[in-house]
C-alpha cells in the first residue's frame, strides 16, 4: 500500500496546474506573436474581415486559450485558499 498525504496531493495538482498554465500560455504567445497584437484586437480584426478560414480557426483556438487558463488559474485560487475536500 502506498500512503500519499494531503500536502504531497496538493502539491502534484499545483505543479500539474502550473504546467496546464504554462502550456496555455505559450499558445497565447504563438498566436499573439503571429498577428502582432492582442485577442481583443484580432477578435476585431476577424469580425471585420472577410472569410478567412485560418484567422477564425485562430480566434477559435484562442479564445479556448484564454478559457482555459481562466478556469486553471481560478482551481488554482481555490486550491491556495484551502476549498479542496480529499476523497
Amino acid at each position: 500500500m502506498i500512503i500519499v498525504s494531503k500536502e504531497e496531493l496538493l502539491a502534484f495538482k499545483k505543479l500539474d496546474l502550473f504546467y496546464q498554465m504554462n502550456l496555455l500560455r505559450e499558445q497565447s504567445a504563438r498566436l499573439e506573436r503571429k498577428y502582432d497584437c492582442s485577442l481583443e484586437y484580432f477578435r476585431s480584426l476577424v469580425n471585420d474581415s472577410d472569410e478567412n478560414y485560418e484567422m477564425w480557426d485562430d480566434l477559435i483556438e484562442w479564445e479556448a486559450c484564454q478559457s482555459a487558463l481562466s478556469e486553471v488559474s481560478s482551481l488554482l485560487e481555490r486550491i491556495n485558499a484551502e476549498d479542496i475536500e480529499v476523497r
